[in-house]
C-alpha cells in the first residue's frame, strides 16, 4: 500500500544568506485514512518539538560562546578553557549541551587563571518556562498530577514523579516569587486589610500534628484584591512575614487602613506591629455566633420555666441591639446583669441555667477583650463600609484548604511551606507571570515583537 509521507525540516540561517537544513521528522500515514490517523498525534508532536529544541539550544549556546571571545575593554580574543557539559531541561526535552568556557583577559585585573562561562546558565539548567509552568500548575493541583499531566502532553523526561515538581515549586517560591516582592507598586489608599487563620497537617508528627498558617486579603480603594499567606513559626517572625507581606500589596505603616480580624490576640499583635495607626474592626460573624449560642442556651429554659426563658432571650437580644448600634456600655451592662441573674441562689438549680451562665460569660470576656476593636457596625453598614471577614474566610479557603487540606492527605513541612505559599498566592494574584518576567528579561513578553511569524 502507498503511503503518504511528510518531511519536516529546519532551516538554519545564522548568517544573511547563509542557510543549512536538518531533516528533524518523518510522518507517514497510509493512503486509507481513518478518523484517528488524520493530523499529528500526540506521540509524534512531542518527537517533533523535541527534536526541534536539540536543533536550536545547542546551536544558540555555541554562538552565545562565540560572541563573547572577545574582551569588552581591549577586544582582544580571549582563549578557550575548554568546555564542560551540562543538560538543559526544558518543556520540549533535556538538551545535552557543551559550555564553552573563556579565561579572563589580563587587562581586567584578575587572578591569573581565571575563568566564566561563554553562556551563563544562572546556575541553574531548568527552563524558565518549565519552571513556570511547573509552579504555575502545582500551585493548583497536587504535585503528582502535574507530573503526570507534563509528562502525559510534553516531551519532558525529568518531571516524571511528584518530588521533583515539589522541589521546583519551592525553588521558584524562593528564587523568583519572593524577591519580586519590592517592585509591586502602593495601591490606592485607603485600604481593607483582613486576617484570619487555617491549620493543615504537619509532616513531622512527633513535634506536631497540625500548624497554624495565617491568611488575609488587601483590598484597595478601587477593589483590586492582594492575597498572601504565611506560616505562624514565632511571634518575631509572623511579625516579619506580615510585613512583607503588606509591601507586597503596597502597603506601609502610613498607608491609611481598616483592620478586620476575629479577635485574636496574636493577630491583633501582628496588627499593632504593622499597621499601629489603622482601624481595627472585630468580625461582627464571630460576635453574632457567640451571640446566638447564648440565645440557644436561653431558649433551652423554656422547657422548665417559659417565663424565664423568655427574660433571658429578651435580655440578650437588648444587648446585642446596643452593640449592632455601637453602645458597648450598655451592651456590656446587659450582658452583666444576665450573669448576676443567672447566678441567683432561686433559679440556681434549673437546668440549663448552668450552660446559659457559661455561654453568657464566655460572650462577655469575649467582647471585653475586644472592646478597642467594637465600632458602631449599623453605621458602617449603612456607609458600605466592612463589618465582616467573610471576605478572609474565602481567602483562607482558596489558599490553605482548596489546596492544602481538602480531599489532600498531605503533610506539610513548616520551615519550607512559605515557598509554597508564595508561589499559590502569587498565581491567585495573577502576579506569577511577572514574577518570571521580571527575573529574566526575555521570558514571554509582553508585546508582540518577538511572536513568530508562520509561513504562508
Amino acid at each position: 500500500m502507498t503511503k503518504l509521507v511528510w518531511r519536516v525540516k529546519l532551516v538554519t540561517e545564522l548568517e544573511a544568506g547563509e542557510t543549512t537544513e536538518i531533516e528533524v521528522a518523518r510522518i507517514e500515514r497510509d493512503e486509507q485514512a481513518s478518523l484517528g490517523d488524520l493530523g499529528l498525534r500526540l506521540s509524534e508532536a512531542k518527537r517533533l518539538t523535541a527534536s526541534i529544541q536539540a536543533e536550536i539550544v545547542p546551536t544558540q549556546i555555541a554562538v552565545a560562546g562565540e560572541r563573547r571571545r572577545a574582551c569588552v575593554t581591549c577586544e582582544s580574543v580571549l582563549a578557550s578553557k575548554g568546555h564542560y557539559t551540562a543538560t538543559f531541561r526544558s518543556l520540549f526535552g533535556d538538551v545535552p549541551i557543551r559550555v564553552r568556557r573563556l579565561l579572563s583577559c589580563p587587562c581586567q585585573d584578575k587572578a591569573e587563571g581565571s575563568s566564566f562561562a561563554g553562556f551563563d546558565l544562572e546556575a541553574a539548567t531548568v527552563a524558565p518556562e518549565l519552571a513556570y509552568v511547573t509552579a504555575r500548575y502545582a500551585a493548583l493541583v497536587p504535585f503528582g498530577k502535574v507530573a503526570d499531566l507534563l509528562s502525559e502532553l510534553l516531551p519532558i523526561s525529568g518531571a516524571r514523579n511528584a518530588g521533583t515538581v515539589r522541589n521546583r515549586t519551592m525553588r521558584v517560591g524562593e528564587a523568583v516569587v519572593r524577591p519580586h516582592v519590592a517592585t509591586t507598586a502602593e495601591p490606592a489608599a485607603p485600604v481593607v486589610v483582613g486576617l484570619d487563620g487555617g491549620y493543615v497537617r504537619s509532616r513531622h508528627r512527633r513535634d506536631e500534628r497540625h500548624f497554624e498558617v495565617i491568611a488575609g486579603k488587601v483590598i484597595d480603594a478601587e477593589g483590586n484584591q492582594s492575597r498572601f499567606a504565611f506560616a505562624r513559626n514565632s511571634p518575631a517572625i509572623a511579625s516579619d512575614a506580615f510585613k512583607k507581606a503588606l509591601a507586597a500589596a503596597g502597603v506601609t505603616a502610613e498607608t491609611p487602613a481598616t483592620v478586620l480580624c476575629d479577635g485574636d490576640a496574636g493577630l491583633w499583635r501582628l496588627q499593632r506591629e504593622a499597621l499601629p495607626n489603622a482601624t481595627i474592626v472585630l468580625d461582627w460573624w464571630h460576635a453574632a455566633v457567640r451571640f446566638e449560642h447564648a440565645l440557644q442556651a436561653a431558649r433551652g429554659l423554656g422547657a422548665a420555666d417559659t417565663h424565664l426563658a423568655d427574660e433571658a432571650v429578651r435580655g440578650l437580644e437588648r444587648a446585642k441591639w446596643r452593640l449592632w448600634h455601637g453602645r458597648w456600655p450598655g451592651c456590656r451592662r446587659k450582658l452583666a446583669a444576665l450573669c448576676r441573674w443567672a447566678r441567683r441562689t432561686s433559679i440556681r438549680g434549673m437546668a440549663g441555667i448552668g450552660r446559659l451562665e457559661h455561654h453568657v460569660g464566655d460572650l462577655l470576656g469575649y467582647l471585653e477583650r475586644n472592646q478597642e476593636a467594637l465600632v458602631h457596625y449599623a453605621a458602617r453598614r449603612r456607609h458600605d463600609e466592612p463589618i465582616s471577614t467573610a471576605f478572609v474566610e474565602s481567602s483562607v479557603n482558596e489558599i490553605i484548604a482548596k489546596r492544602m487540606n481538602k480531599k489532600q492527605q498531605m503533610r506539610w513541612n513548616r520551615a519550607t511551606v512559605q515557598s509554597f505559599l508564595d508561589v499559590r498566592t502569587a498565581v491567585l494574584n495573577d502576579t506569577l507571570e511577572d514574577a518570571f518576567r521580571h527575573r529574566q528579561s526575555g521570558f514571554r513578553p509582553a508585546n508582540d515583537d518577538e511572536a513568530v511569524t508562520l509561513a504562508s
